[in-house]
Protein backbone atom coordinates (compact mmCIF):
# COMPACT_ATOMS: atom_id res chain seq x y z
CA UNK A 1 0.00 0.00 0.00
CA UNK A 2 1.25 3.48 -0.70
CA UNK A 3 -0.25 5.97 0.80
CA UNK A 4 -0.07 10.08 0.33
CA UNK A 5 -1.44 11.85 3.36
CA UNK A 6 -1.51 15.55 3.97
CA UNK A 7 -2.78 16.84 6.92
CA UNK A 8 -4.10 20.39 8.01
CA UNK A 9 -5.90 21.21 11.23
CA UNK A 10 -6.91 24.48 13.65
CA UNK A 11 -8.58 23.44 17.10
CA UNK A 12 -10.12 26.67 19.04
CA UNK A 13 -10.48 24.27 21.76
CA UNK A 14 -11.23 20.66 22.68
CA UNK A 15 -14.04 19.16 24.04
CA UNK A 16 -17.34 20.41 25.81
CA UNK A 17 -16.47 20.24 29.43
CA UNK A 18 -14.49 17.85 28.13
CA UNK A 19 -16.61 16.65 25.12
CA UNK A 20 -17.54 19.32 22.35
CA UNK A 21 -15.04 19.76 20.10
CA UNK A 22 -14.37 22.71 17.63
CA UNK A 23 -12.02 23.34 14.62
CA UNK A 24 -10.73 20.59 11.44
CA UNK A 25 -8.76 18.66 10.25
CA UNK A 26 -8.69 17.07 7.01
CA UNK A 27 -6.88 13.96 5.25
CA UNK A 28 -6.28 13.49 1.71
CA UNK A 29 -5.50 10.42 0.45
CA UNK A 30 -4.85 8.65 -2.42
CA UNK A 31 -3.78 4.83 -2.19
CA UNK A 32 -3.88 1.25 -3.99
CA UNK A 33 -6.02 -0.83 -1.49
CA UNK A 34 -4.07 -4.46 -0.45
CA UNK A 35 -6.02 -7.26 -1.63
CA UNK A 36 -8.44 -8.07 0.50
CA UNK A 37 -8.77 -5.40 2.53
CA UNK A 38 -11.72 -3.49 3.93
CA UNK A 39 -12.48 -0.05 2.43
CA UNK A 40 -13.49 2.84 4.53
CA UNK A 41 -16.01 5.41 2.98
CA UNK A 42 -15.03 9.18 3.54
CA UNK A 43 -16.93 10.29 6.34
CA UNK A 44 -16.85 13.13 8.73
CA UNK A 45 -16.35 13.91 12.06
CA UNK A 46 -19.09 16.17 13.16
CA UNK A 47 -17.50 17.56 16.90
CA UNK A 48 -13.83 17.89 15.16
CA UNK A 49 -14.80 18.20 11.28
CA UNK A 50 -12.16 15.18 10.51
CA UNK A 51 -12.48 14.70 7.08
CA UNK A 52 -11.44 10.62 7.21
CA UNK A 53 -9.77 9.43 3.76
CA UNK A 54 -10.98 6.47 1.61
CA UNK A 55 -8.29 3.70 2.37
CA UNK A 56 -8.09 0.00 3.06
CA UNK A 57 -7.44 -1.74 6.19
CA UNK A 58 -5.06 -4.56 5.74
CA UNK A 59 -5.48 -7.49 7.69
CA UNK A 60 -1.89 -7.67 8.80
CA UNK A 61 0.07 -4.33 8.94
CA UNK A 62 3.86 -4.78 7.17
CA UNK A 63 5.39 -1.28 8.47
CA UNK A 64 8.01 -1.05 11.09
CA UNK A 65 6.66 0.64 13.96
CA UNK A 66 3.18 -0.03 14.75
CA UNK A 67 1.79 3.56 16.03
CA UNK A 68 2.95 5.83 12.91
CA UNK A 69 2.57 6.12 9.32
CA UNK A 70 -0.83 4.82 7.81
CA UNK A 71 -1.27 2.22 10.73
CA UNK A 72 -1.45 5.70 12.85
CA UNK A 73 -4.28 7.57 10.51
CA UNK A 74 -5.90 4.25 10.61
CA UNK A 75 -5.85 4.04 14.25
CA UNK A 76 -7.24 7.36 14.63
CA UNK A 77 -9.93 7.02 12.04
CA UNK A 78 -11.16 3.98 13.88
CA UNK A 79 -11.04 6.05 17.23
CA UNK A 80 -12.50 9.06 15.97
CA UNK A 81 -15.71 7.12 14.50
CA UNK A 82 -15.96 6.45 18.64
CA UNK A 83 -15.82 10.10 19.54
CA UNK A 84 -18.23 10.79 16.83
CA UNK A 85 -20.68 8.38 17.13
CA UNK A 86 -20.47 7.74 20.72
CA UNK A 87 -20.11 11.72 22.28
CA UNK A 88 -22.32 12.87 25.05
CA UNK A 89 -22.75 16.08 23.83
CA UNK A 90 -20.94 17.62 20.24
CA UNK A 91 -21.29 21.56 18.73
CA UNK A 92 -24.41 22.91 17.45
CA UNK A 93 -22.11 26.00 15.98
CA UNK A 94 -22.69 24.67 12.93
CA UNK A 95 -26.52 24.01 13.04
CA UNK A 96 -28.13 27.41 14.33
CA UNK A 97 -31.69 27.74 13.21
CA UNK A 98 -32.37 30.87 11.02
CA UNK A 99 -32.11 34.56 12.51
CA UNK A 100 -33.69 37.89 11.26
CA UNK A 101 -33.24 41.04 12.67
CA UNK A 102 -36.41 41.79 13.60
CA UNK A 103 -40.03 40.13 14.40
CA UNK A 104 -42.89 39.63 11.58
CA UNK A 105 -45.58 41.81 12.68
CA UNK A 106 -45.80 44.13 15.42
CA UNK A 107 -43.01 44.99 18.19
CA UNK A 108 -42.63 42.08 20.64
CA UNK A 109 -45.08 42.38 23.67
CA UNK A 110 -44.86 39.53 26.05
CA UNK A 111 -48.82 38.30 26.96
CA UNK A 112 -48.77 34.70 27.21
CA UNK A 113 -49.66 32.43 30.09
CA UNK A 114 -46.85 31.11 31.73
CA UNK A 115 -48.63 28.69 33.53
CA UNK A 116 -48.76 25.58 30.86
CA UNK A 117 -45.37 25.66 30.41
CA UNK A 118 -44.51 24.26 33.80
CA UNK A 119 -47.47 21.83 33.93
CA UNK A 120 -46.60 20.39 30.46
CA UNK A 121 -42.23 20.22 30.45
CA UNK A 122 -42.27 18.20 33.46
CA UNK A 123 -43.79 15.56 31.23
CA UNK A 124 -42.55 16.14 27.68
CA UNK A 125 -40.69 13.70 26.19
CA UNK A 126 -38.41 15.45 23.90
CA UNK A 127 -38.25 19.25 25.65
CA UNK A 128 -41.63 20.56 23.86
CA UNK A 129 -44.79 22.44 25.00
CA UNK A 130 -48.06 23.35 23.29
CA UNK A 131 -48.01 27.49 23.29
CA UNK A 132 -51.14 29.73 21.72
CA UNK A 133 -50.50 32.02 19.22
CA UNK A 134 -48.95 35.00 21.49
CA UNK A 135 -45.51 36.80 22.98
CA UNK A 136 -43.92 34.95 25.98
CA UNK A 137 -40.97 35.90 28.26
CA UNK A 138 -40.19 32.90 30.14
CA UNK A 139 -37.74 32.77 32.92
CA UNK A 140 -34.76 30.06 32.22
CA UNK A 141 -32.84 28.76 34.59
CA UNK A 142 -29.34 27.78 32.45
CA UNK A 143 -26.11 25.11 32.54
CA UNK A 144 -22.95 25.60 30.22
CA UNK A 145 -22.12 22.99 28.32
CA UNK A 146 -18.47 23.27 27.58
CA UNK A 147 -15.09 22.97 29.73
CA UNK A 148 -12.35 25.45 30.25
CA UNK A 149 -14.37 28.01 28.75
CA UNK A 150 -15.44 31.58 30.25
CA UNK A 151 -19.05 32.90 30.53
CA UNK A 152 -19.01 36.47 30.37
CA UNK A 153 -22.14 38.30 31.52
CA UNK A 154 -24.25 40.04 28.87
CA UNK A 155 -23.16 37.54 26.06
CA UNK A 156 -25.40 37.19 22.89
CA UNK A 157 -26.33 34.04 22.08
CA UNK A 158 -27.97 32.08 18.94
CA UNK A 159 -29.96 29.35 19.30
CA UNK A 160 -29.50 25.78 18.15
CA UNK A 161 -30.62 21.98 18.99
CA UNK A 162 -28.86 20.30 21.56
CA UNK A 163 -27.15 17.69 19.84
CA UNK A 164 -24.89 14.52 21.19
CA UNK A 165 -26.03 10.83 22.38
CA UNK A 166 -26.68 12.29 26.14
CA UNK A 167 -28.88 15.16 24.78
CA UNK A 168 -31.75 13.81 25.39
CA UNK A 169 -31.07 12.95 28.81
CA UNK A 170 -30.07 16.52 29.41
CA UNK A 171 -33.52 17.61 27.85
CA UNK A 172 -35.19 15.36 30.19
CA UNK A 173 -32.95 16.92 33.52
CA UNK A 174 -34.27 20.02 32.28
CA UNK A 175 -37.40 19.41 31.65
CA UNK A 176 -37.96 17.09 34.36
CA UNK A 177 -36.40 19.15 37.52
CA UNK A 178 -38.65 22.29 36.49
CA UNK A 179 -40.94 22.31 40.00
CA UNK A 180 -38.60 20.02 42.37
CA UNK A 181 -37.07 23.38 43.95
CA UNK A 182 -33.32 21.04 43.29
CA UNK A 183 -30.26 23.43 43.95
CA UNK A 184 -29.44 24.82 40.55
CA UNK A 185 -25.27 24.12 41.35
CA UNK A 186 -25.97 20.52 42.09
CA UNK A 187 -28.23 20.22 39.01
CA UNK A 188 -25.44 22.01 37.21
CA UNK A 189 -22.75 19.53 38.67
CA UNK A 190 -25.11 16.76 37.14
CA UNK A 191 -25.13 18.25 33.78
CA UNK A 192 -21.33 18.23 33.76
CA UNK A 193 -20.92 14.45 34.94
CA UNK A 194 -23.43 13.82 31.99
CA UNK A 195 -21.48 15.70 29.93
CA UNK A 196 -18.51 13.97 30.36
CA UNK A 197 -20.25 10.79 29.67
CA UNK A 198 -19.71 9.14 33.47
CA UNK A 199 -21.44 6.39 34.12
CA UNK A 200 -23.89 6.42 37.11
CA UNK A 201 -21.61 4.50 39.68
CA UNK A 202 -18.97 7.12 39.18
CA UNK A 203 -21.56 10.13 40.25
CA UNK A 204 -21.60 11.08 44.30
CA UNK A 205 -24.53 9.75 46.32
CA UNK A 206 -26.09 13.33 45.64
CA UNK A 207 -25.70 13.19 42.09
CA UNK A 208 -26.97 9.30 42.29
CA UNK A 209 -30.36 10.66 44.05
CA UNK A 210 -31.18 12.88 41.48
CA UNK A 211 -31.01 10.45 38.80
CA UNK A 212 -33.13 7.90 40.74
CA UNK A 213 -35.65 10.97 41.18
CA UNK A 214 -36.19 12.55 37.73
CA UNK A 215 -33.94 10.12 35.60
CA UNK A 216 -34.34 6.71 36.11
CA UNK A 217 -35.25 5.33 32.83
CA UNK A 218 -32.25 6.67 31.84
CA UNK A 219 -30.33 4.86 34.20
CA UNK A 220 -29.64 1.45 31.95
CA UNK A 221 -27.21 3.97 29.78
CA UNK A 222 -25.20 5.30 32.21
CA UNK A 223 -24.20 1.87 33.01
CA UNK A 224 -20.88 2.45 30.90
CA UNK A 225 -18.72 5.32 30.62
CA UNK A 226 -17.91 6.93 27.47
CA UNK A 227 -14.09 6.21 28.41
CA UNK A 228 -15.16 3.09 28.70
CA UNK A 229 -16.58 3.03 25.05
CA UNK A 230 -13.44 4.28 24.01
CA UNK A 231 -11.23 2.01 25.54
CA UNK A 232 -13.77 -0.99 24.11
CA UNK A 233 -12.64 0.02 20.78
CA UNK A 234 -8.72 0.33 21.85
CA UNK A 235 -9.33 -3.42 22.65
CA UNK A 236 -11.31 -4.02 19.59
CA UNK A 237 -8.12 -2.71 17.52
CA UNK A 238 -5.59 -4.65 19.39
CA UNK A 239 -7.23 -7.69 18.59
CA UNK A 240 -6.77 -7.02 14.51
CA UNK A 241 -3.01 -5.24 14.45
CA UNK A 242 -0.39 -7.33 16.21
CA UNK A 243 1.54 -5.54 18.46
CA UNK A 244 -0.20 -2.54 19.80
CA UNK A 245 0.26 -0.95 22.68
CA UNK A 246 -1.92 -0.14 25.16
CA UNK A 247 -4.12 3.28 24.39
CA UNK A 248 -2.29 5.49 27.37
CA UNK A 249 1.22 5.08 25.87
CA UNK A 250 -0.16 5.69 22.51
CA UNK A 251 -1.89 9.00 22.82
CA UNK A 252 0.36 11.37 22.05
CA UNK A 253 0.98 9.53 18.61
CA UNK A 254 -2.14 9.97 17.55
CA UNK A 255 -2.29 13.77 17.42
CA UNK A 256 -5.64 16.10 17.93
CA UNK A 257 -7.82 12.71 18.49
CA UNK A 258 -5.23 11.02 20.91
CA UNK A 259 -5.30 14.74 23.04
CA UNK A 260 -8.74 14.73 22.74
CA UNK A 261 -8.94 11.82 24.86
CA UNK A 262 -5.79 13.04 27.39
CA UNK A 263 -8.47 15.92 27.68
CA UNK A 264 -11.20 13.66 28.28
CA UNK A 265 -9.35 11.82 30.76
CA UNK A 266 -8.61 15.02 32.70
CA UNK A 267 -12.11 16.31 32.79
CA UNK A 268 -13.26 13.07 34.40
CA UNK A 269 -10.25 13.40 37.04
CA UNK A 270 -11.68 16.88 37.71
CA UNK A 271 -14.84 15.76 38.42
CA UNK A 272 -14.11 12.52 40.64
CA UNK A 273 -11.99 14.41 42.57
CA UNK A 274 -13.94 17.51 43.30
CA UNK A 275 -17.49 15.42 43.34
CA UNK A 276 -20.49 17.43 44.47
CA UNK A 277 -17.95 20.47 45.11
CA UNK A 278 -19.45 22.98 42.85
CA UNK A 279 -17.58 25.95 43.63
CA UNK A 280 -14.30 24.03 43.15
CA UNK A 281 -15.66 22.35 39.55
CA UNK A 282 -16.40 26.15 38.39
CA UNK A 283 -13.07 27.47 39.15
CA UNK A 284 -11.85 24.50 36.98
CA UNK A 285 -14.21 24.30 34.28
CA UNK A 286 -15.17 28.04 33.98
CA UNK A 287 -12.42 30.35 32.65
CA UNK A 288 -12.32 34.34 32.88
CA UNK A 289 -10.49 35.27 30.27
CA UNK A 290 -13.27 36.28 27.63
CA UNK A 291 -15.48 39.35 27.15
CA UNK A 292 -18.72 39.11 26.30
CA UNK A 293 -20.04 39.99 22.72
CA UNK A 294 -22.87 42.55 22.99
CA UNK A 295 -25.16 43.87 20.89
CA UNK A 296 -28.67 43.02 19.36
CA UNK A 297 -29.84 39.69 19.52
CA UNK A 298 -31.71 38.55 16.68
CA UNK A 299 -34.77 36.45 16.51
CA UNK A 300 -33.87 32.43 15.32
CA UNK A 301 -36.83 30.97 13.34
CA UNK A 302 -37.13 27.59 15.02
CA UNK A 303 -39.88 26.72 13.30
CA UNK A 304 -42.26 28.03 10.55
CA UNK A 305 -44.70 29.43 13.24
CA UNK A 306 -41.96 29.91 16.05
CA UNK A 307 -39.40 32.69 16.21
CA UNK A 308 -37.73 32.77 20.12
CA UNK A 309 -34.18 34.19 21.10
CA UNK A 310 -32.21 34.21 24.25
CA UNK A 311 -31.55 37.53 26.26
CA UNK A 312 -29.31 37.31 29.20
CA UNK A 313 -27.44 39.96 31.38
CA UNK A 314 -25.87 37.41 33.24
CA UNK A 315 -23.67 34.46 32.78
CA UNK A 316 -24.29 30.45 33.27
CA UNK A 317 -24.67 30.54 37.09
CA UNK A 318 -27.55 33.24 36.99
CA UNK A 319 -31.10 33.57 34.83
CA UNK A 320 -32.10 34.34 31.59
CA UNK A 321 -35.44 35.08 29.49
CA UNK A 322 -36.26 32.93 26.60
CA UNK A 323 -38.55 35.29 24.33
CA UNK A 324 -40.26 33.51 22.27
CA UNK A 325 -43.13 34.58 19.33
CA UNK A 326 -46.12 32.05 18.34
CA UNK A 327 -47.69 33.48 14.99
CA UNK A 328 -51.03 32.10 14.40
CA UNK A 329 -51.46 29.25 12.04
CA UNK A 330 -53.07 31.18 8.85
CA UNK A 331 -49.54 32.65 8.22
CA UNK A 332 -50.45 36.05 9.32
CA UNK A 333 -47.94 38.07 11.15
CA UNK A 334 -50.32 39.49 13.67
CA UNK A 335 -50.52 38.40 17.29
CA UNK A 336 -53.28 41.13 17.87
CA UNK A 337 -56.21 40.10 19.81
CA UNK A 338 -59.91 38.94 17.94
CA UNK A 339 -63.04 39.07 18.94
CA UNK A 340 -65.15 35.80 19.31
CA UNK A 341 -68.03 34.81 20.64
CA UNK A 342 -68.70 33.15 23.40
CA UNK A 343 -71.46 32.11 26.32
CA UNK A 344 -70.86 35.19 28.15
CA UNK A 345 -70.54 37.26 25.18
CA UNK A 346 -68.17 38.76 22.66
CA UNK A 347 -65.16 38.10 24.16
CA UNK A 348 -61.16 39.37 23.27
CA UNK A 349 -59.04 36.19 22.65
CA UNK A 350 -55.75 35.40 21.04
CA UNK A 351 -56.20 34.21 17.21
CA UNK A 352 -58.47 31.49 16.87
CA UNK A 353 -55.30 29.11 15.27
CA UNK A 354 -54.10 26.33 17.22
CA UNK A 355 -51.05 25.70 19.67
CA UNK A 356 -48.13 24.62 18.33
CA UNK A 357 -44.98 22.71 19.31
CA UNK A 358 -42.31 24.86 20.71
CA UNK A 359 -38.79 23.87 21.74
CA UNK A 360 -37.42 24.77 25.33
CA UNK A 361 -35.36 22.18 27.08
CA UNK A 362 -34.04 20.64 23.77
CA UNK A 363 -32.28 23.89 22.81
CA UNK A 364 -28.75 25.42 23.49
CA UNK A 365 -27.66 29.01 23.22
CA UNK A 366 -24.80 28.81 21.12
CA UNK A 367 -22.02 31.74 21.65
CA UNK A 368 -20.63 31.21 18.36
CA UNK A 369 -16.96 31.96 20.13
CA UNK A 370 -15.28 28.59 20.85
CA UNK A 371 -13.79 30.49 24.35
CA UNK A 372 -17.12 31.24 25.78
CA UNK A 373 -19.56 28.58 27.29
CA UNK A 374 -22.71 27.41 25.23
CA UNK A 375 -25.89 26.93 27.55
CA UNK A 376 -28.37 25.17 27.77
CA UNK A 377 -31.99 25.88 29.79
CA UNK A 378 -34.55 24.96 31.66
CA UNK A 379 -37.87 27.18 32.50
CA UNK A 380 -38.85 28.61 36.16
CA UNK A 381 -41.85 27.53 37.67
CA UNK A 382 -44.12 30.13 38.34
CA UNK A 383 -44.06 31.96 41.77
CA UNK A 384 -47.31 32.91 42.53
CA UNK A 385 -46.36 33.14 46.38
CA UNK A 386 -43.08 34.86 48.14
CA UNK A 387 -41.17 31.56 49.85
CA UNK A 388 -38.10 31.92 51.99
CA UNK A 389 -35.58 31.16 49.14
CA UNK A 390 -33.84 27.71 48.84
CA UNK A 391 -30.18 26.92 49.33
CA UNK A 392 -28.14 27.11 46.49
CA UNK A 393 -24.64 27.05 48.09
CA UNK A 394 -23.73 23.92 46.58
CA UNK A 395 -23.10 22.67 50.09
CA UNK A 396 -24.65 20.97 52.91
CA UNK A 397 -27.24 17.94 52.58
CA UNK A 398 -29.14 17.83 49.23
CA UNK A 399 -32.70 18.14 49.69
CA UNK A 400 -34.71 16.09 47.03
CA UNK A 401 -38.44 17.76 47.11
CA UNK A 402 -41.47 16.64 44.97
CA UNK A 403 -42.66 13.50 43.96
CA UNK A 404 -40.27 13.16 41.01
CA UNK A 405 -40.87 11.64 37.56
CA UNK A 406 -43.18 9.03 37.52
CA UNK A 407 -42.65 7.51 34.14
CA UNK A 408 -43.24 8.60 29.88
CA UNK A 409 -46.66 10.13 30.16
CA UNK A 410 -49.09 10.96 27.10
CA UNK A 411 -48.05 14.66 25.90
CA UNK A 412 -51.13 17.33 25.85
CA UNK A 413 -53.37 16.79 22.60
CA UNK A 414 -51.32 17.57 19.66
CA UNK A 415 -48.32 17.18 20.65
CA UNK A 416 -46.18 15.00 18.74
CA UNK A 417 -45.24 11.60 20.04
CA UNK A 418 -41.20 11.24 19.73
Amino acid sequence: MRLKIHQTCRWASLLSCGFILFGSTQFRAAASPASGSTPISGLKLAQFNIRLPSIGIPGVPAVEGIIKGAIADQITQAMGRTLQTEAPIVSSAQALFPTVATLPGRPFRATGDLRPIGQQIRTSRDGTVLLAPGDYAIPVNVFCMKHAASSPPGHRYLLAPLKGKMADVIVALNSRTVGLNLPHPQLQVLSWNLQAGMKYEEMTPELRAIVDLVLPDFKPRLRRSFLEQIDASWSQLSSTVPGLPSMDSSLNRLGDVGRTVVTLKQTRETLLRYGNNYESLSRALVTQNVRATSGNTPWSRVSDRVYARMITQGNYSTPAELQVRVVPASGSASTAPVQIASSQGIVSAQSAASPVPVNLTNLVADPQNAGIQPLSTSPQPPKPDKKEDEDESGSGTLQLNGEGFTGPQSPPQGLPQS
